[in-house]
């Protein structure tokens, strides 16, 4: 069995606004700020799918040609039969992929969990968590020997700290 992947967000401002968030409202009162951090973070995370980006924005290394032919040898009618070149339904195919999507099995894995009754929150998954040879672990910081480009999708982006900070001023606040 494999290890749990995990990845630790330190922000001084969020830790000192939940520090806040707890005087106020005693541990137990974190469970529903920490919930609703976790959907949306959540969210934010599979969009990276999407948008095919970092959480610091940067664009995520695009598919080696070796990935590109090995997915066009799955697509019966990819290629033209005489000539070998790519017929309508290969270039559309090619058009469409993109790195961590050919099955959606990770980005649809993402889930957040309250974790110690209210005291933080857990986003990521368990899809493959740990496994070097092509798990969530490759994915989000390389393969060890370097074949595979880091694309890393979990960690808290500048626009998820604004959202988190706003949450929290809103169970502050009371709302």
């Amino acid at each position: 069995m494999s290890a749990p992947l995990s990845l630790v967000v330190d922000d001084r401002t969020v830790l000192d606004a939940l520090a806040r968030l707890s005087a106020a409202l005693g541990p137990a009162g974190l469970a529903p700020a920490m919930a609703e951090i976790g959907e949306e973070l959540g969210e934010s995370t599979q969009q990276r799918f999407s948008a095919g980006t970092a959480p610091d924005g940067t664009r995520w290394a695009p598919l080696k040609p070796g990935t590109v032919l090995a997915r066009l040898a799955k697509i019966s009618g990819a290629y033209a039969k005489k000539s070998g070149r790519l017929g309508a339904k290969g270039a559309g195919a090619v058009m469409g992929m993109r790195p961590l999507i050919e099955t959606g099995m990770l980005q649809d894995g993402i889930h957040h969990q309250v974790i110690d009754g209210g005291a933080g929150v857990a986003v990521g998954t368990n899809r493959f968590a740990g496994e070097w040879a092509g798990g969530a672990a490759v994915h989000q910081f390389g393969s060890r020997d370097g074949r595979v480009p880091a694309r890393p999708f979990l960690g808290l982006s500048a626009e998820d700290r604004t959202t988190v900070l706003e949450i929290i001023e809103a169970h502050l606040s009371g709302g």
